[in-house]
């Protein structure tokens, strides 16, 4: 059963959310005056916190249990090229910039990838170690919980390895190059499939593998192999 926050937590996590606010306000601060006025209004954008459909029906995300006063790191907009709307002329003044970001949110998207392979593993682990094993409620809830806490960063990965998506096709990657090598993920994507949680199951082998597992660092293969057997 998860434990609630004690006082020394909250303090310590407010203390570090203020920071890490204060150095996005710096970072901002330092954007508007290198970029200009005009070309940091453009670039700052919005930060859309609409949840996914990825939490399991038995399992869902609990809200968060510190509500602490002030702004909230991730509803805090900073400045990006992504952000530029398409029609803006600031576009070809900063097109290094583009390139760049685009260059940081393709490896953004593969660390993100390969932490969401890892962290399905780790989930399914905990399902065929803990859960089932389990033979009292104490060790049920103690085994839903572990669980649930390792859903929860892949819940965190998902959602940003969808922010990186979109702001790689904002930035003018190809949609056909993007749908190709970083394609939109589904609750299907990240479930646990039993070709990866117990592959020695029989028909595991005839198992077609959801292409998180048939690509590695973001260059597609025809083959339906796990990567990290390569």
């Amino acid at each position: 059963m998860g434990s609630h926050p004690t006082a020394d937590k909250i303090s310590s996590l407010a203390k570090q959310r203020d920071k890490l606010v204060k150095s996005m306000a710096t970072f901002n601060a330092d954007c508007q005056k290198y970029l200009g006025v005009e070309a940091f209004k453009e670039c700052l954008g919005l930060v859309e916190l609409g949840a996914t459909d990825f939490e399991s029906e038995w399992d869902p995300i609990d809200p968060p249990l510190i509500h602490p006063a002030g702004a909230q790191p991730e509803s805090f907009s900073i400045a990006l090229p992504s952000a530029l709307p398409p029609q803006s002329s600031h576009r070809v003044l900063l097109l290094r910039l583009l390139t760049v970001e685009l260059a940081l949110r393709k490896g953004h998207a593969n660390d993100c990838l390969t932490e969401i392979r890892t962290t399905i593993g780790q989930q399914a682990y905990q399902c065929k170690k803990l859960l089932k094993p389990a033979q009292t409620k104490t060790h049920r809830t103690r085994a839903r919980s572990s669980i649930q806490n390792v859903h929860r960063t892949l819940i965190l990965q998902t959602r940003i390895y969808s922010r990186s998506r979109n702001a790689m096709l904002s930035l003018g990657m190809e949609l056909e190059t993007l749908d190709s090598l970083y394609k939109p993920l589904t609750k299907d994507d990240i479930s646990v499939s039993s070709a990866v949680s117990d592959p020695n199951v029989a028909g595991s082998s005839r198992t077609k593998l959801s292409w998180i597992w048939t690509t590695h660092q973001g260059i597609g293969v025809n083959d339906n192999h796990l990567t990290e057997c390569e």
